[in-house]
């Protein structure tokens, strides 16, 4: 399950996330058809600013049924659709019976590892002819460093990165889940499925690298476990931050699948 879910900095890790993709999630949104007057379900709506995105442009006479395993308030800009937030962990409990014309995710089922069990009741939970957007970051290995100040810097980066990497997968995430995802929309019966793929800015001292310090921080004591010394990680958070330190990105893949519309005989 999700390895920062009670961690602490965890506003300051979804407003970063916020700021770094959600230029890309809105591409996405821009691609699909006007979703006015629908109903759509965010998942995984942390602080909500997909949420919000999802109101403005469905409008007053649509809904955003928003989920997590937290729940958050989040308001409706004006004139938008309202949102309806509500808590759920889509491991063990149902999704409510409405007429979603659309269900969005971004950094979800790459953490749940029950995710091939939840993909089907995501489609079941869609009207025919409804779209499911789901956008996960493919992450198998470390970025690599492309430049920095020390070599020996690049040691650091890398080690810690793989620790994180490491203690996700130890929770139960698939961090190559967003290369299959097209296979498993497919698999599950959607059609029309396409992927867009979006290349992170990692130059630094970016949000990405920001990011990366965040979670250093937050699974400090795992990381600790795993081996890794208090001078290293102490040394991580500055060398995150150096201006000078650029490295490659994760990709962030977002599939997109509609379910068939009944025939009619």
């Amino acid at each position: 399950m999700y390895a920062f879910a009670e961690a602490d900095d965890i506003t300051f890790q979804l407003e970063t996330l916020q700021r770094l993709l959600d230029p890309a999630t809105r591409m996405v949104l821009d691609s699909l058809d006007n979703p006015a007057g629908q109903e759509w379900l965010e998942i995984g709506y942390g602080l909500g600013s997909i949420a919000r995105e999802l109101s403005r442009r469905i409008g007053s006479t649509g809904v955003v049924h928003a989920t997590d395993l937290n729940e958050r308030p989040v308001s409706a800009p004006i004139d938008g659709a309202p949102i309806r937030t509500f808590p759920l962990d889509l491991r063990t409990d149902e999704l409510p019976p409405r007429p979603y014309l659309g269900i969005h995710g971004r950094l979800v089922l790459l953490h749940i590892a029950e995710r091939r069990e939840i993909l089907p009741r995501l489609v079941d939970a869609l009207e025919p002819g409804g779209v499911l957007v789901l956008e996960d970051w493919y992450c198998p290995e470390p970025p690599r460093v492309l430049s920095c100040a020390d070599p020996a810097d690049e040691k650091i980066f890398t080690e810690v990165v793989a620790g994180i990497l490491g203690v996700l997968r130890g929770r139960g995430a698939d961090l190559e889940w967003a290369a299959a995802t097209k296979d498993a929309f497919t698999e599950v019966g959607l059609t029309d499925v396409r992927v867009t793929r979006t290349d992170a800015d990692c130059a630094g001292p970016g949000l990405a690298h920001r990011l990366y310090a965040c979670n250093a921080r937050q699974l400090r004591g795992r990381l600790a476990e795993s081996g890794l010394t208090d001078e290293v990680l102490d040394r991580f958070q500055q060398i995150a931050l150096q201006p000078d330190l650029v490295t490659t990105g994760w990709r962030l893949i977002a599939t997109v699948g509609t379910k068939p519309s009944l025939r009619r005989d």
